[in-house]
């Protein structure tokens, strides 16, 4: 397998899982991390189990614009090509938190920079045949409506609300992606992992996560669908698709609206100062 795939937040949860599932099926493996300990730990973890894998560590901060282009710089810089990115990295704070931009934590890490950091990565993609890109999403976008003025601060902050609009904007700008790389050759495709037992939850209090765990799955088990979605054939040309562990999943009717994935992307680009493709 000569796949190198490149996944956001791949030291803990379901992205460290999916990188070590993807080394030992023989991809190169890049991982773009916030916490370089943490990467390090997982780089670690990933060669134990796998001496014979590659794997790298580059530093990452979605939650600042400027280090996501330094990340991208470099990125672009040291390779000569990415077969698969896995926008994965996300966050869900109980408390409204800002970005170093100013935006709302969550739309501004699971959306904003994922996007950015999606465009600056495609002359890596454009490189490889059967590119692949692929966002972690979630069941949670049948909560979400797209909200442009929420995306600097909302009163009151209601996480569920917030979380659900930045994994609908994940399925939407995934549909988007799909439409505007078609003539290149490069896919887009979002995914729902299931209900996971991952930190991603460690802001919940002790009582709900002993109602909330015996419903969730292992992240081992969740990483299979990202991995089949990285290196199986059966993905191969598939693209502008929703799925889960099942297949295909169902879609809120917002999740379904092309004029508001086109009004989102445009609102996107400006928000992010770039140029549309």
């Amino acid at each position: 397998m000569n796949k190198r795939v490149l996944i956001t937040g791949g030291n803990s949860g379901i992205g460290f899982c999916t990188a070590q599932q993807l080394a030992g099926r023989g991809a190169e493996v890049v991982l773009a991390c916030r916490d370089q300990t943490k990467g390090q730990a997982a780089l670690a973890r990933i060669k134990g189990g796998h001496p014979q894998a590659r794997v790298r560590l580059f530093p990452l901060d979605l939650s600042d614009l400027a280090q996501v282009r330094g990340c991208a710089r470099r990125l672009n810089d040291e390779l000569d090509g990415i077969d698969v990115l896995i926008n994965n990295a996300g966050v869900v704070p109980t408390r409204q938190q800002f970005t170093r931009d100013g935006f709302e934590m969550q739309i501004g890490v699971n959306y904003l920079a994922p996007v950015l950091l999606t465009h600056l990565l495609l002359p890596l993609l454009q490189q490889r045949e059967d590119a692949r890109v692929i966002h972690v999403a979630s069941v949670a976008h049948w909560l979400g409506r797209i909200n442009t003025k929420t995306w600097r601060g909302r009163r009151p902050y209601l996480v569920m609300d917030a979380y659900g609009q930045s994994k609908l904007a994940n399925i939407l700008f995934s549909d988007v992606l799909a439409q505007r790389l078609a003539a290149q050759g490069i896919t887009s495709n979002a995914l729902h992992p299931g209900g996971v037992d991952t930190p991603i939850f460690r802001h919940v209090p002790d009582l709900a996560m002993k109602l909330i765990r015996p419903t969730l799955t292992t992240p081992e088990k969740a990483a299979r669908l990202p991995v089949r979605m990285a290196l199986d054939e059966e993905f191969y040309g598939v693209t502008g698709g929703y799925f889960d562990a099942k297949g295909p999943a169902a879609r809120s009717p917002r999740a379904r609206n092309k004029k508001q994935a086109e009004r989102l992307y445009l609102d996107t680009m400006a928000a992010l100062d770039i140029n549309p493709l």
